[in-house]
């Protein structure tokens, strides 16, 4: 009996652990079953394009908003936004970082492997770029790799239709269709909110045309440097600016500091005897000069150590027309000398020249003062030298000559019809007259001879400025200008053309009457009809007077 109950025992207690065991197979056997039905639907779902969490074609999110165009004064498009596919990574989602990078790498052959390998492994990540803005090859290339944990998220592309057309003024965005410089960064508020284009007050026709006249000029006198602005005398619009090396904002990263710096705004230079016409009209205005003066030019002036002499002497005794038509830096200084410094400066100061010009643009750039205001400084600046001021701030100045007295604000936006002009008078309009008149001679007789263009009474003076160095100012090294307007009867913009170290040509000097004035008068010729500029009718030179060079004024009747 005892040993029946044992044995009843037994079987009892064996029939419980069979029964225990079944059930961890059938555990064991569940789990198994589950993990390989999860490896043959992710195989499955990847072969066949991925799910709705891991397909790289579903994951496409729109991460920027699309920025408003620009557009010239003509709607003619300037700046645009693509919509454009960027390659993204989840880690988290990725079984095998070495995979996925080595596919990849197949694709975008300069990846860094080892480096996107290690950020796909990184716990914390959830989220990495792996390229932005690819192509469309490039985007179905990696849908054909069939690799997990990949997305495309939708972005924004900036894409510059005329290349590097007006590129220093419109600027560039960075990846984040973010603006960093020029009018993308100035407006970057009111385009980053998508609403209409923003339109400019530059003509595309005129901008072409002044970078293409700095491009003849960088090969005709391999200049180091230029730059250009055309700008409207009644309203301050700006039809045309440049700078010269130029630099494709589509590709901005591939441009060097030289290439991005826009010359004529964010650039300053002693820009030598442009600055003579001013000095004129400050002496005109205080009332202790007159137009019929004067001045004995045959010595050179001397300053302690300093000697100031014309380069290209003229007769002993010189009028005012003479001192600008020829550019007498020893008439100059006797003319700045009849006003004190304190009206010179006062002077300068009204025409915006010893401030930072007030712009909406970034990084306009303040002039640099001489040290100290003397006799000395006075002198120097009363011909161009001593005072670096930028290029527009210079344009701006010589508004006031051409509009009556009144000087306006440079614009690059197209005014709203409730927008105001901004004008201030800094000269008296008989003196404004006066030395219009003297700059249309300069053009007619003097130094600006190779500037004029049947037609179009162009009105200037040139500037040629030894620039300044360690040891002084070198003769071999200048910055040659040419200011002027145009029809000098009725003027409607001014032109202002700044070569940075210009070469001399075969037989040919390097001041700015043999490179920056004939480049105007081509710029201008080009110009002038895209401007609707209407030509005026000018008596034509006698063969006598074509053979010695003189020129005579228009009778100011318009065609």
């Amino acid at each position: 009996m005892k040993l029946s109950n044992s044995l009843i025992h037994s079987l009892h207690f064996d029939g419980a652990g069979d029964r225990w065991a079944s059930i961890r197979a059938v555990s064991v056997a569940g789990v198994v079953a589950l993990m390989f039905a999860v490896v043959t639907w992710r195989a499955t779902t990847i072969a066949l394009g991925g799910t709705h969490e891991t397909s790289v074609a579903s994951k496409t999110v729109q991460i920027a908003a699309k920025r408003a165009d620009i557009v010239d004064r003509n709607d003619e498009l300037l700046a645009t936004s693509l919509t454009i596919d960027s390659l993204a990574a989840a880690p988290q989602e990725i079984w095998d970082a070495r995979e996925v990078a080595d596919g990849l790498a197949t694709v975008f052959p300069d990846l860094n492997v080892e480096r996107l390998v290690a950020r796909l492994q990184d716990p914390d990540r959830k989220f990495v770029w792996i390229r932005r803005k690819v192509s469309p090859r490039q985007r179905q290339a990696v849908y054909d790799l069939g690799l997990e944990g990949l997305r495309f998220e939708k972005e924004v592309q900036r894409i510059y239709t005329g290349g590097s057309l007006a590129g220093h003024l419109i600027g560039y965005t960075n990846v984040d269709s973010k603006g960093i410089s020029g009018l993308e960064l100035a407006h970057q508020e009111r385009l980053a909110a998508g609403a209409a284009p923003l339109k400019l007050t530059i003509d595309t026709g005129v901008q072409f045309a002044l970078e293409d006249e700095l491009n003849f000029a960088a090969e005709a006198f391999n200049i180091k440097g230029g730059s250009g602005i055309v700008l409207d005398v009644k309203t301050g619009a700006v039809r045309a600016v440049a700078s010269w090396p130029t630099f494709d904002p589509n590709r901005a990263g591939d441009a060097v500091d030289d290439q991005r710096l826009n010359r004529a705004i964010n650039g300053v230079f002693e820009l030598g005897s442009v600055f003579k016409p001013l000095t004129v009209a400050a002496a005109l205005d205080a009332g202790v000069l007159r137009p019929t003066e004067k001045f004995n030019v045959a010595r050179n002036l001397q300053f302690g150590s300093i000697t100031i002499k014309d380069r290209h002497p003229i007769s002993s005794v010189a009028t005012v027309t003479d001192i600008l038509a020829h550019s007498s830096n020893v008439g100059t200084v006797k003319i700045s000398q009849l006003l004190d410094l304190r009206q010179q400066k006062e002077f300068l100061d009204s025409l915006g020249l010893l401030s930072r010009p007030q712009i909406v643009f970034p990084g306009a750039a303040a002039p640099i003062l001489p040290p100290e205001w003397n006799e000395l400084s006075g002198a120097t600046i009363s011909y161009g030298h001593g005072l670096a001021v930028s290029p527009l701030a210079l344009a701006a100045a010589f508004t006031a000559i051409a509009n009556d007295g009144e000087m306006v604000r440079p614009r690059f936006i197209e005014p709203e019809p409730e927008d105001e002009i901004d004008l201030t008078r800094v000269i008296s309009a008989p003196t404004a007259r006066v030395i219009a008149e003297m700059m249309r001679t300069t053009v007619v007789e003097g130094t600006g001879t190779r500037a004029d263009v049947y037609g179009y009474e162009i009105a200037g003076k040139t500037g040629t400025a030894e620039k300044p160095g360690p040891d002084g100012y070198d003769y071999d090294r200048n910055i040659c200008s040419f200011v002027s307007f145009f029809p000098a009867s009725r003027p409607e913009y001014v032109v202002l053309i700044v070569l940075d170290e210009p070469e001399a040509r075969e037989g040919e000097g390097k001041t700015a009457a043999m490179n920056a004035a004939p480049l105007t008068g081509r710029l201008i010729a080009r110009i002038a009809p895209m401007l609707g500029v209407d030509p005026v009718l000018e008596k034509r030179r006698s063969t006598s007077q074509k053979a010695s060079g003189v020129r005579t004024v228009s009778d100011e009747r318009a065609l």
